[in-house]
């Protein structure tokens, strides 16, 4: 929790305002009771009229002042909460961007939904209610005992049994209700867990006319979270009506047992009805209380998991240089990777130089570890054997924004985000010029875009698989690296297209090296250095000609591709 309570540093001097406008209110509040008795007990005993307008004008002033002090803590309290929730939402996106693919798979994406949104509004609304009572129920309280004290000591008991039946009361709710509040949340990364599955996957859906399967899956989701709801709100507003049953208890018999002190000369009239008053605010500070106690656990809940986030150790770290020489290279040795909890390695003993120039292509199956070489590089995964240098210096040691500003990263799945085609090219290049953006445009062969103004509607759903491919490439050519990595991100266009747009990639690679991984022949078979994997292993590595001669697998793969007589060309 101390992550959370860094956050709470810059709000300390409107705490202390609260804290203060908190005082105010309860010592008005509790100045009241005794202007009550000194009007019944002298001004109406005494038939003073004025006497009770000067005790009635000083009653107004502290309703006043209370009013006056009430909003000030509301508005605080309002900007506190709130304040803090959106520096506490962007704390936690900012750690969500530095995980790794390995922290990712620790917290799912839809838990990290829940817990930027739905977590941190439950601290935002709870904290608002706590900085409102937790400070000004006890005031209140301590201070209305006292008071109680002094003016019906005989009466005190049945205070001291009211607040017992109370605490009995909240300690077995609470505990009733207390671990259905984690179970809440969970219910809720489920459920968006599966809505997000079935949004994704509505084409599949409909396809197989799987509808009705789907509705009844995030309909037991749903009644799950409202059984849940149910059971645990129930049980709350069960406190609500028994404590005014037991507050209209606690008044009857103070008038019962107090009307036997009066006639014996104990109390005075005025006395009763400020007892009253007095004991009505010792039940409702603890009523207040009571029910910061019950929404306590679930902010708790809301607070750790959010706090999970924050304190999520980082597996890829910065490293401390923040420079590199120009034409670098990138040398894997020895290279092997494991995914966590996994046994099998994914990569072993890979070896293989990019250099400055030159095009090297990663082939192979299903699973041989292609993709994974490329995230390595960038250190979205580090590796768990050997080391990847840059000009022999291993990346581990360098600054990750000096690393992967030398990188250009074009992932197998197009991404695009919701704006224009202007702010995704600024994407690869933030401040590119309009001249820039058109000519990446087409060297990418972006011949769908009329003006660079255009809409691109969340995850680019208004182009197609083969344009979304195309404007990822134009992102990743427009600026100036040293290499340049493209994950199959050529595999939804056509023959003809994919030739220009390679074509013109060549025209980048005089100062930079370009490392495509894909599983079509046509997409690498003019590069400088073909590397075969199968298995996690480099099996074979060379030309398109020397390939299709020895390695077996690599001819297999171009045969079931290529006629025959193409395989030479």
């Amino acid at each position: 929790m101390k992550s959370l309570l860094k956050i709470f540093k810059s709000k300390i001097p409107q705490l202390i305002i609260i804290f203060l406008l908190l005082i105010v209110q309860a010592y008005c509040d509790l100045a009241l009771p005794s202007y009550t008795a000194n009007i019944v007990d002298i001004g109406i005993q005494n038939a003073d009229i004025n006497y009770i307008m000067d005790m009635g004008f000083l009653m107004i002033i502290m309703v006043s002042v209370s009013v006056f002090a009430t909003i000030g803590i509301s508005y605080f309290s309002s900007r506190v909460s709130s304040g803090y929730a959106k520096d506490l939402r962007k704390v936690v996106y900012t750690k969500v961007l530095r995980f790794s693919n390995h922290e990712l798979n620790q917290i799912s994406r839809s838990s990290l939904i829940t817990r930027s949104t739905n977590d941190i509004n439950q601290v935002q609304n709870v904290l608002g209610l706590m900085l409102m009572v937790l400070f000004f129920a006890p005031i209140l309280g301590i201070g209305s005992i006292i008071k109680a004290f002094e003016i019906g000591g005989n009466l005190s008991w049945i205070i001291l049994v009211t607040f017992l039946v109370v605490l009995i009361l909240l300690l077995i709710i609470t505990i009733d209700v207390l671990p259905y509040f984690k179970l809440t949340q969970e219910i809720i990364d489920k459920m968006n867990k599966t809505a997000r599955e079935i949004l994704i996957g509505i084409p599949v859906i409909k396809a197989f006319v799987r509808q009705d399967y789907e509705q009844k899956k995030f309909g037991k989701v749903n009644k799950d979270f409202l059984d849940i709801n149910l059971y645990v709100f129930s049980r709350i507003f069960i406190m609500i009506p028994t404590m005014t049953l037991f507050l209209n208890l606690m008044i009857v018999m103070i008038l019962y047992f107090g009307a036997y002190d009066a006639i014996a000369g104990n109390i005075l009239t005025g006395d009763i009805i400020a007892f009253i008053q007095y004991s009505t605010q010792i039940v409702f500070s603890f009523i207040l209380l009571g029910g910061i106690m019950i929404i306590l656990p679930r902010f708790l809940v809301s607070a750790r998991r959010v706090a999970e986030v924050l304190n999520m150790e980082l597996s890829i770290t910065d490293g401390e240089i923040t420079s590199v020489d120009n034409n670098p290279t990138i040398e894997f040795k020895n290279v092997g990777y494991s995914y966590p909890g996994s046994e099998k390695e994914t990569l072993k003993d890979i070896n293989f130089k990019l250099m400055p120039g030159k095009t090297t292509a990663i082939i192979g199956g299903t699973g041989s570890g292609k993709s994974t070489i490329l995230n390595l590089i960038p250190r979205l995964q580090d590796v768990t054997e050997g080391e990847i240098l840059i000009n022999d210096v291993n990346i581990k040691n360098l600054n990750l924004k000096t690393l992967r500003d030398r990188i250009s990263f074009t992932p197998q799945k197009a991404i695009l985000f919701q704006g224009t085609v202007k702010s995704n090219m600024q994407t690869g290049k933030s401040d590119a010029t309009d001249e820039e953006i058109r000519n990446a445009l087409n060297m990418a062969q972006v011949d769908f875009v009329d003006d660079i103004e255009e809409e691109v509607s969340q995850g680019g759903s208004n182009f197609s698989g083969g344009q979304k491919q195309r404007l990822s490439i134009a992102r990743a050519i427009i600026g100036r690296h040293d290499f340049y990595l493209f994950d199959d991100c050529f595999s939804a266009l056509d023959m003809n297209t994919e030739a220009i747009v390679k074509n013109n990639l060549d025209k980048i690679a005089k100062d930079s090296s370009i490392l495509f991984v894909s599983q079509r022949i046509s997409t690498i078979k003019d590069a400088d250095e073909i590397i075969v994997l199968d298995n996690g292993r480099i099996i074979d590595k060379g030309t398109h000609d020397d390939l299709i001669d020895r390695c077996d697998v690599y001819s297999e793969i171009a045969l079931s591709q290529m006629e025959g007589s193409l395989c030479h060309q």
